[in-house]
């Protein structure tokens, strides 16, 4: 995967967590006015891209050490007898197979990016619905507001989940296949009769 695949994934992931961060700061401290000039939203563009950056990159490291406990620790063994295993057959594809190796590269890509955003969804539920608590309590339809908040946010999670849970077991069946069949002797990769 390019480094510029990389920046934008990590980005992608930084943005959620920039997100729920701003919701709770919000809720905290309150809503700052929104005069903003233009040279002021230019001025700090570059710096707030790379806070979102390296907030992508932190968030990304938490929430792979804690998907590991939790799911994938459980679903590898149905495929890879061990850790090791996985690693050697995810190797063979990455020394043996150029088109491959990107395959998994962009499939790795998407999983992190949903990963990320299964905790960043529900953490921008939750600080989104503080939020509300705190600036929009005696607004009309504030129950409305909540619970739509709630659903999307919960929603959009689940969704986050499913996807990446779906892209881990994917690739590992794929990883599977696909070491075995750069593995094979080159005599039987002939015609299927």
């Amino acid at each position: 995967m390019g480094t510029t695949n990389l920046f934008v994934e990590l980005v992608v992931i930084g943005a959620g967590v920039m997100i729920w961060l701003l919701l709770l700061v919000f809720t905290i401290v309150g809503r700052p006015p929104l005069a903003i000039s233009e040279a002021m939203l230019l001025a700090s563009a570059i710096p707030l891209l790379a806070i979102t950056y390296v907030a992508g990159i932190i968030w990304d490291r938490i929430v792979d050490v804690l998907f590991e406990k939790l799911w994938v620790d459980r679903w590898r063994p149905r495929f890879f007898a061990t850790k090791t295993d996985y690693y050697n057959a995810r190797r063979a594809i990455l020394t043996k197979s150029e088109r491959l190796s990107e395959l998994i590269e962009y499939g790795r890509s998407r999983m992190r990016i949903c990963r990320a955003w299964t905790l960043n969804a529900l953490l921008i539920t939750v600080s989104g619905v503080a939020f509300l608590f705190s600036d929009h309590r005696n607004e009309p339809e504030f129950a409305l507001k909540v619970w739509a908040v709630i659903l999307i946010g919960t929603a959009f999670s689940v969704g986050a989940w499913f996807a990446w849970a779906s892209l881990v077991k994917t690739e590992y069946r794929k990883i599977k296949d696909q070491s075995q069949y750069l593995n094979m002797p080159q005599e039987n990769l002939g015609e299927p009769k």
